[in-house]
């Protein structure tokens, strides 16, 4: 049960149409496609990314992005196993040994943390989740079957979730600094994408809704910090239009300056009338822009510029999956899978880059657009790895919406 919602007797939900369903099925796949598209390489050594068979191309200048060049990017993606660069099980990655293709990373567990938050919320009927729910569902989610009967599980997972538990205990109220420290010191104040992997379920609920699903990533987002907050929530209530805008394929740039704009918009607590400072969503939009203008069609160019803005910023700091996903989107000509190749071949986080990229793919094009055999990969490593039925969590998504509209 979410904002607006309470045990009172009210009228059924109304059916949620069909191409909402599955629009939000798609953002579901999208995110979780992303994050293994991108997890095999995150991080690596890209001379040894650029050795593996079919590897992401190593852009140079003159290079342009024609059709010709968007039909072999498109052509080189694909789901990978973690055998060949990451064999071993990594916290902060997969969790199992030459894990196979279609498998997540922490960037989609912690959507799965966030998922058992809202069950417990609507099974328990206690009336909105809120960031004591979500904080609670952080310390719970170790101990749910599917974890607990695997002990390989128990160092990987500590380690893992070390940072969102400290911070939890402090959003619950435990002042033991043992055990509990406030979540303004996680990651030593960074602004973080820790929203962006979190939160992009919550779009489901407020699709249509961008202040909604802004001020519900807002309030539950305690490892959210400085700007990173502001720019997190935006892009769940860029998601939420991305869920109902019309997205025509002859014209898809439409559709993305949509929601461009409702991103602008959509600013409940006046971020942007803070004197003598800059709101984050509008500089960080006009730093894509201007990337791909300067860029001209060339990747290597946008990716030289990426390197040259973010070269002192650590990687997985808010503003860069962002630039990287309105950037990359745009010099793709907005052709979905292409700009989500793209979005790996620059390096670096790259699952953290493709799950917020594919969520937004899903969200507008629903889960027909990726290949069947990668949707049955990847829930099909859900249900292995983490006990997860990816279908009832759509359905759970579904029915929260019903209850927020």
């Amino acid at each position: 049960m979410l904002a607006g919602t309470s045990c009172v007797t009210s009228p059924p939900p109304q059916p949620v149409e069909a191409r909402l369903e599955s629009r939000i099925r798609g953002l579901m796949l999208g995110t979780y496609l992303g994050d293994s598209l991108g997890g095999p390489i995150e991080f690596q050594p890209s001379e040894k990314v650029h050795a593996m068979a079919a590897a992401p191309k190593a852009w140079r200048e003159p290079e342009v992005f024609d059709d010709a060049a968007r039909r072999a990017t498109i052509n080189r993606l694909q789901l990978r196993s973690y055998r060949e660069l990451r064999p071993v099980p990594e916290a902060y990655a997969h969790w199992s040994p030459h894990a196979a293709a279609g498998t997540i990373t922490d960037d989609s567990r912690h959507k799965l943390v966030l998922l058992h938050a809202l069950r417990e919320a609507e099974r328990r009927r206690t009336g909105p989740l809120d960031v004591r729910g979500l904080a609670q569902a952080y310390l719970d989610w170790p101990t749910l079957p599917a974890l607990r009967t695997r002990p390989e599980y128990r160092e990987l997972c500590a380690d893992w979730l070390e940072e969102w538990q400290l911070g939890a205990r402090w959003v619950l109220g435990e002042r033991n600094l043992k055990r509990a420290l406030p979540p303004e010191r996680m990651w030593i104040g960074l602004p973080t994408c820790c929203g962006q992997m979190t939160l992009p379920p919550l779009a489901a609920l407020y699709a249509g809704k961008p202040e909604a699903a802004y001020r519900a990533a807002y309030d539950l987002a305690y490892f959210d910090n400085g700007f990173g907050k502001d720019l997190n929530a935006a892009l769940i209530a860029g998601l939420a239009v991305a869920l109902v805008v019309e997205n025509d394929s002859a014209n898809p740039a439409a559709a993305w300056r949509t929601i461009e704009r409702q991103m602008l918009a959509t600013d409940p607590y006046r971020h942007g009338q803070v004197r003598w400072t800059h709101r984050a969503v509008n500089r960080w939009l006009e730093v894509s822009h201007a990337a791909v203008r300067t860029a001209d069609r060339c990747p290597a160019r946008l990716f030289g510029t990426l390197d040259r803005e973010f070269e002192h910023t650590t990687k997985w700091e808010a503003q860069v999956p962002f630039t990287v996903v309105f950037a990359g989107v745009e010099l793709a000509g907005y052709d979905p899978l292409a700009a989500l190749q793209l979005s790996l071949e620059w390096g670096h986080d790259s699952d953290s880059y493709a799950q917020l990229l594919g969520a937004f793919v899903g969200a507008l094009w629903g889960p027909e657009i990726f290949p069947a055999e990668w949707r049955t990969a990847v829930t099909h490593r859900l249900e292995v790895d983490y006990g997860v039925d990816f279908e009832k969590d759509v359905q759970l998504l579904v029915r929260l919406h019903q209850l927020n509209r």
